[in-house]
């Protein structure tokens, strides 16, 4: 009796369990057919490089050489860095965190006393007793 039990449970189980894993048919991709010849892929691909513009990954066009400036201090990024986190808007992982209106309001608060040199309570930073 034991003997039956101990092979007929699992084979049950692995029965009723296969049927959980069937999905619908499978969807296989017509092939895909090229308009152009290799020789002009290759010339496209040269033009993108002498560009300085690359697809990257998901098709992502990013292109080389291109400065980014910002008006934004240091001080002020890290001010609302830290509010943020303060708040708990940090990303971490798989969830993207938005702020409410009320809250972005806040960091930018932040970011604008670093700027004017006060801290959070308002009064100038080098006025602090140390």
């Amino acid at each position: 009796m034991k003997l039956s039990t101990r092979i007929l449970v699992p084979v049950a189980f692995a029965i009723t369990a296969a049927g959980a894993f069937a999905e619908g048919p499978i969807y296989v991709e017509p092939a895909f057919q090229s308009t152009l010849s290799r020789a002009e892929v290759q010339a496209q691909a040269v033009q993108a490089r002498d560009a300085g513009v690359f697809a990257l990954g998901e098709g992502v066009v990013i292109a080389e050489n291109t400065a980014v400036g910002s008006n934004t201090s240091r001080a002020q990024v890290r001010a609302e860095a830290a509010e943020a986190l303060r708040l708990g808007l940090h990303n971490g992982g798989e969830f993207l965190v938005s702020p409410t209106s009320a809250q972005a309001e806040q960091i930018r608060s932040a970011g604008l006393r670093a700027v004017q040199g006060k801290n959070l309570a308002g009064t100038p930073v080098n006025s602090r007793a140390n």
